[in-house]
């Protein structure tokens, strides 16, 4: 089987290095705000004319105003990193004019009421201008011009690119036979990484379909305090503890230092005003709490995910939308509890399932994800829905005497309705009767 996947890696430039991988980010960004100012003119001539005066531009022609612009401007820039901003930038408005995307603009536009909300609908989709102002910025380098070579340390490697020997901790180790697609240059944070987009074979064995395993297939609810599986196990995700580094004390007081000095800006006469450098110290300091609490949350999510895909064969989840789950009630007597949409942003179910469902592909094993509707309301024994159960309820409670921890019980009907897409008829009584009941 052919897979293609990442790799990042930490690199370490010196003060030179990184002055040059710093400009080449600088130029990305300029030469893809180039792009998008020559595009929307595209589009304002052509706006009024008939299809067939309409004239567009070429690959050939962004690249050569690209580059005029910069020689103008008297910046230094290499010729991959303008074309790699060209691609993207195509890319991008490629997917704008989608009929998806299209479509998805024409349904915000009917729901928009404020004059906001319909210029926000109109631009939905439509790429931005880059800002090489941020803690992360990055720039793309094609398949070719690079090295990666052996160094006196085993736990690092020298990446050589554009002349320069930078040093790679080489953390895992790239494929046998891999072909590199594209490398990613990226700073966050005053760090440095290098991504490799690879495509390599891999024999696969696949899981056999017809002779699986009850024991082997397992449904998971994922919720913002933990991961249950219909096997009775409670996985506890790290929630609480990211949202303690993410909103503690000394983060709230460097929030409201900004928020200060950004209202201060707003109410300035002075247009021109630009924001201190103190407050792009403090923004370095919620950025750096900010990436802290991401890696935690990706770590832990990595060591279960892989975990799961070791000991199952079938794995089946819900399909939620986040968008969906964090709408805010409407009916004005539907309280919502405070900081519960914040709780299931950062808790991030989406980034979980493609976890789960790339591993799954990469190791023969299936993946599939399933209707979330009366999940936790419907009983895993008897089939009846209780609709009295509130969020608070943490114990599923049945009239046919079934009494489990509720996102136990909706994992086990996560199961079932996975095994059935499949078209499988497995026997849960099993799993159903085995001692997690609560009593």
């Amino acid at each position: 089987m052919q897979i293609t996947k990442g790799f990042k890696y930490r690199i370490y430039p010196n003060k030179e290095q990184q002055a040059l991988i710093n400009h080449q980010c600088f130029i990305y960004n300029q030469a893809y705000n180039i792009c998008l100012n020559l595009w929307l003119k595209e589009v304002e001539s052509n706006k009024d004319l008939p299809k067939e005066q309409k004239k567009y531009l070429r690959a050939v022609d962004y690249d050569r105003l690209v580059k005029e612009a910069l020689k103008n401007r008297e910046l230094p820039f290499k010729s991959v990193v303008t074309q790699q901003a060209r691609i993207n930038f195509l890319r991008s408005i490629k997917r704008a004019l989608s009929k998806e995307m299209v479509a998805e603009r024409k349904r915000a536009l009917d729901s928009a009421t404020t004059p906001k909300q319909k210029a926000k609908a109109l631009k939905l989709g439509i790429p931005n201008f880059k800002n090489s102002k941020l803690a992360k910025t990055s720039f793309n380098w094609n398949n070719q011009g690079f090295q990666i070579l052996e160094s006196n340390n085993a736990k690092f490697k020298t990446f050589k690119l554009m002349s320069m020997p930078l040093k790679m901790k080489y953390h895992r180790s790239l494929p046998q036979g891999y072909k590199v697609n594209q490398i990613t240059i990226s700073t966050s944070n005053d760090k440095y990484y290098a991504s490799f987009s690879i495509t390599y074979k891999q024999e696969i064995k696949q899981v056999d379909l017809a002779h699986l395993d009850s024991a082997k297939c397992i449904g998971i609810d994922l919720n913002i305090n933990d991961i249950a599986l219909s096997d009775g196990e409670l996985i506890k995700t790290l929630s609480k503890k990211v949202n303690a580094k993410k909103y503690n004390d000394k983060f709230k007081r460097l929030m409201r230092k900004n928020s200060r000095r950004v209202r201060i800006k707003l109410e300035s006469k002075n247009k021109n005003q630009k924001l201190s450098n103190n407050f792009r110290k403090t923004q370095k300091q919620l950025n750096q709490i900010y990436e802290r609490s991401s890696n935690i949350k990706k770590d832990s999510y990595h060591k279960i995910t892989t975990r799961l895909i070791k000991e199952f064969d079938l794995v089946a989840v819900e399909a939620l939308k986040n968008k969906n789950m964090t709408k805010r009630a409407k009916l004005k007597n539907v309280k919502q509890k405070s900081g519960l949409n914040r709780s299931i942003l950062n808790t991030s179910f989406y980034q979980f399932s493609q976890m789960l469902a790339y591993k799954a592909l990469h190791n023969g094993k299936f993946f599939v994800k399933v209707n979330p509707q009366y999940t936790s309301k419907t009983c895993s024994v008897c089939g009846k829905i209780n609709e009295n159960l509130s969020l608070s309820d943490r114990v599923f409670e049945c009239d046919c005497g079934n009494i489990i921890h509720r996102d136990i019980n909706a994992s086990i009907n996560i199961l079932e309705r996975g095994l059935k897409s499949f078209g499988l008829g497995i026997s849960l009584l099993d799993t159903k009767q085995k001692a997690f009941r609560v009593s």
